[in-house]
């Protein structure tokens, strides 16, 4: 099972600053992200994005360029952590004590699945959590997904169009009647396509959970999350 979908993966380094640098489908789908540090130096994450293990590629400042693995990485919450800072591999040996940042506070996990009940550390993680298909009860990715925009498109459509802003909409897609006149909320979904929009920047994601993941990390494209509680995110 593919803990971590490349695509997604890739969009949410890009958030953070890195770029993708290579994809190894055939080397357990290793996607390979690169970024600049404060000296100019490249620093590099390998992703195997089907076992959540994770190489970094550092400059130490007293021993030249290193190499770090980290296993079991097997959340969004913890590959957003080495997307902040990378050196979180080592704790102590990167910087000073009097240079280095309070340790942050790791949160418990509170956000429970609608589907199944699982504790995720953020609206984010449950959304993919449920879009993975790894949830009980929505198995399989493709299904997942599906099951999940037709719920966002649902309380769109219910509330009059209202997003996680009053008044715009997070899918690309409108709703349509079928051949026997009930709305079809699925309507104008397409597999690995742009399914959702940010209604603050505009920006396209496939699906929800990058979307929510976009809105968590950028305070201009927050909102009270009201739209996202009602689906029980």
């Amino acid at each position: 099972m593919t803990l971590f979908d490349p695509p997604d993966v890739s969009q949410r380094g890009q958030q953070y600053g890195w770029r993708e640098h290579a994809y190894q489908w055939s080397q357990g789908k290793l996607m390979i992200m690169r970024k600049e540090d404060c000296n100019g130096d490249t620093m590099q994450l390998n992703i195997w994005c089907t076992t959540g293990t994770v190489g970094s590629y550092l400059t130490h400042p007293r021993q030249g360029k290193s190499q770090l693995f980290r296993r079991e990485v097997d959340s969004w919450g913890d590959l957003d952590d080495l997307f902040r800072n990378p050196r979180v591999h080592t704790g102590d040996g990167y910087h000073r004590v009097d240079d280095r940042p309070p340790k942050r506070k790791r949160e418990a996990p509170s956000v429970p699945c609608p589907g199944c009940g699982k504790m995720c550390r953020s609206r984010s993680g449950v959304a993919g959590h449920f879009e993975s298909g790894a949830c009980s009860s929505c198995p399989g990715r493709e299904n997942a997904l599906q099951v999940a925009y037709r719920e966002v498109s649902r309380l769109e459509h219910n509330t009059g169009s209202q997003g996680m802003f009053t008044g715009q909409k997070m899918l690309t897609g409108c709703v349509q009647l079928d051949a026997y006149g009930e709305i079809d909320y699925g309507h104008g979904y397409q597999a690995g396509g742009t399914n959702y929009s940010c209604p603050g920047c505009q920006k396209g994601f496939r699906t929800s959970q990058a979307l929510l993941a976009h809105c968590e990390a950028k305070p201009e494209c927050r909102s009270d999350g009201q739209h996202w509680r009602a689906l029980g995110y």
